[in-house]
């Protein structure tokens, strides 16, 4: 009697420690199906419409024309990888501030905004490889006054000082750390910046360094230029974090269009032609 009690306890004791490694393995297959369940890019493919937020207005990466239409860089690269994909291409405007909130509550598919890779930024979105290299510069109203008392950033960081950036730009995040003691002011449009300085509201607008170059050109003369330490920051595509099979795809892509020769006809023409500046209000 006691011989069979003790062979069923021992049976049932070998039962139960079977159940927690059931229940392990059954929730690793879970996870595992879970991790499948991407369908990031056959929902851009089966709903044949590709939605992209950018924020017009970064020249000359998004803009838009004088018929209200879109144009830039980034916008050449997303039209080329919706022909890719073989669907349509719906641009939507956001404020950059507020683009990655609309990406992540589903408004887009992507962000293609001349948008740089921070680790703030990676905590919240799926970058895709580099689509540009850049950097920030400064610029100052060309004068006397400012050619003898401003060399750099340092120079500017005095209190009484004001310099205006884009909120929520790389320029913001940076101005954000370093400066001590001059204020900052943000604004909601790149060319409210330029506008600022040249009124008198600000001593400097601090932006992306091909932006500035262009705002220099554009405006003969009126601008001193001044580096920052920021003289390389990589531009990225950002998806959502589970989003992998469509930035893998993306990537895809951009390695195609860098290859066959369909990126550096888009640079060219936007940074060294030039000639859409004529589309283009000033």
């Amino acid at each position: 009697m006691k011989t069979s009690y003790l062979k069923f306890i021992i049976r049932a004791f070998s039962l139960l420690s079977v159940i927690p490694s059931v229940n392990l393995f059954a929730v690793a297959l879970g996870q595992e199906v879970l991790k499948k369940e991407d369908l990031s890019l056959q929902k851009v493919q089966n709903e044949k419409i590709l939605k992209v937020c950018s924020d017009a207005g970064f020249l000359p990466f998004e803009m838009k024309n004088l018929k209200g239409d879109w144009m830039g860089f980034d916008i050449d690269m997303m039209k080329e990888y919706s022909k890719f994909l073989s669907v349509e291409l719906k641009m939507i405007q956001i404020s950059f501030d507020g683009i990655i909130p609309a990406l992540i509550s589903g408004k887009c598919d992507m962000i293609a905004a001349g948008m740089t890779v921070t680790p703030e930024r990676k905590a919240m979105v799926l970058f895709s490889d580099s689509t540009f290299i850049s950097g920030l510069s400064i610029a100052i109203k060309n004068n006397e006054k400012n050619k003898s008392e401003y060399k750099d950033l340092n120079s500017l960081d005095k209190k009484g000082n004001k310099i205006a950036v884009k909120t929520g730009y790389t320029s913001d995040i940076f101005l954000s750390k370093t400066l001590k003691n001059a204020q900052l002011l943000k604004f909601d449009q790149d060319s409210d910046l330029v506008l600022a300085v040249l009124q008198g509201r600000a001593n400097a607008f601090v932006s992306d360094s091909t932006y500035i170059d262009l705002m220099d050109k554009g405006n003969k003369n009126k601008f001193i230029i001044l580096p920052t330490k920021i003289v390389s920051d990589s531009f990225s595509v950002a998806g959502r974090k589970d989003d992998f099979e469509l930035m893998k795809n993306f990537n895809m892509f951009l390695k195609q269009w860098k290859g066959n020769g369909g990126y550096n006809k888009a640079k060219k023409y936007y940074f060294e032609d030039q000639i859409w500046r004529s589309q283009v209000a000033n």
